[in-house]
């Protein structure tokens, strides 16, 4: 009877555990009812020990193959629990106002507010075993943004498999603001590809070397990193990319770090269009420092795409561009050139009733095309783009709120800006809460 009801306490367990990832919207309510159950099967573990301590000390009375079952049975639940308890589930509901002002409709409304995302994510370990996973959800369409599994083969050394964060650059963000810099939009920081990984740190050295089999999961642009996508007038997708990244962090250990890195990435670019494989190339020179309160990021971005693309009758886009993409929307960069950002935050903790800490930040980014450039696609050419990014956050325990004043110039159009060479703005506040 006993073992019966303890397979059936786990199993109302993994039914939860079911629905909670079926239902993320009811993600926190499930969250809590987890916890019940937890500590339901965490009674059933210290009564089934009590249990087996008594059956122990009557022997005459015990069926010795009936306790070894129960042991095995009660190792098995407690080996399920201790694995659960080294799982955490987080997760974020954003709501996004904006405010352009090159947009007829904000100039009569004073902008607008939209849902912004919901994420929900898991991180756990079970032994060297690691894993996580993240995914998101917006207005019209959802991705992964990241997933995979993990093994700690040394104390210095990991290795992840699936869609996993690119050895690029100034990590993890590549900037310190809200929205991002023009080598983000751009797919060199904070990429996200499918492959395998593997980190080492030895003192103040951190190593990774990488292999991805393919930029994304699928060809569609429905994705948080920005890449060449297949499914596009252009039609190029990277394929069979090698990546390395070394840093070197002085002062490690105190308040005031500097971290160098050097970094590089390239491989096949092939096209669906022609059926034909050209090949890319990017490298970087980063700076990432903390001192104290402050924090910059800086770093220097070569790259290069040799794209055996359609005729530009055919397609429409010039050979002068790469089409890339992300969130739900494709843009053109120029297909060679030079990338620079530079980026700088103060995080300041106070204690104004339930706000706790006030973080301010700016980041500039700037492309230097080899060539003509034009977002377009139509063979002309622009001005260099620039993008600047100008805000803050407030955070008051889990709730937070990030203003922003984006400035650009001929910077993607990546918001609908136009790209006319002119300057143009936009007023942001996203704000929300994490769990």
């Amino acid at each position: 009877m006993t073992q019966r009801s303890f397979k059936a306490a786990g199993l109302a367990f993994g039914v939860t555990s079911t629905l909670a990832f079926a239902a993320p919207a009811l993600a926190q309510q499930d969250t809590q009812a987890m916890q019940r159950q937890l500590d339901a099967l965490r009674a059933q573990v210290e009564r089934m020990e009590q249990q087996l301590e008594a059956q122990q000390s009557t022997p005459a009375t015990s069926d010795s193959q009936d306790v070894a079952q129960t042991r095995e049975l009660a190792e098995e639940n407690r080996s399920l629990l201790e694995s659960i308890q080294n799982s955490q589930i987080s997760g974020t509901l954003q709501l996004n106002a904006t405010y352009n002002d090159w947009d007829q409709v904000d100039k009569d409304t004073a902008g607008d507010m939209d849902f912004g995302k919901f994420v929900l994510a898991l991180n756990g370990e079970h032994g060297n075993f690691l894993y996580g996973f993240d995914y998101r959800f917006y207005d019209g369409y959802q991705f992964l943004k990241s997933g995979w599994m993990g093994y700690q083969a040394t104390e210095n050394d990991t290795v992840k498999v699936g869609l996993v964060q690119t050895p690029f650059g100034n990590m993890d963000y590549g900037y310190l603001g809200w929205y991002g810099t023009l080598p983000y939009l751009s797919g060199f920081n904070d990429n996200q590809n499918a492959g395998i990984k593997w980190d080492h740190t030895q003192g103040a050295w951190d190593t990774s070397l990488a292999f991805f089999k393919s930029d994304q999961l699928g060809d569609s642009n429905e994705h948080y990193g920005a890449n060449p996508v297949g499914s596009s007038d252009q039609g190029n997708s990277a394929e069979n990319q090698l990546a390395g990244r070394v840093a070197y962090t002085f002062g490690q250990g105190t308040d005031y770090t500097t971290e160098v890195n050097v970094s590089a990435k390239g491989g096949q670019l092939y096209n669906q269009n022609t059926n034909e494989s050209g090949d890319n190339w990017q490298a970087a020179l980063g700076l990432n420092g903390s001192y104290g309160n402050w924090y910059t990021l800086l770093q220097a971005t070569a790259y290069e795409y040799d794209a055996e693309n359609p005729d530009e009758s055919v397609s429409g886009v010039s050979d002068d561009v790469i089409q890339i993409g992300a969130f739900n929307f494709n843009y053109l960069i120029p297909a060679e050139g030079q990338m620079y950002s530079a980026s700088l935050a103060y995080s300041m903790n106070v204690d104004w009733g339930d706000i706790d800490n006030l973080y301010f930040y700016n980041d500039f980014s700037y492309i230097s095309p080899n060539g003509d450039y034009s977002p377009s696609g139509d063979g002309g050419d622009v001005d260099n783009p620039m993008l600047n990014d100008l805000g803050m956050k407030v955070t008051a325990g889990p709730y937070y709120a990030w203003f922003s004043v984006i400035a650009n110039k001929n910077a993607l159009g990546y918001f609908g800006s136009p790209t006319d060479g002119d300057w143009h703005t936009s007023v942001q506040s996203n704000f929300g809460f994490n769990f």
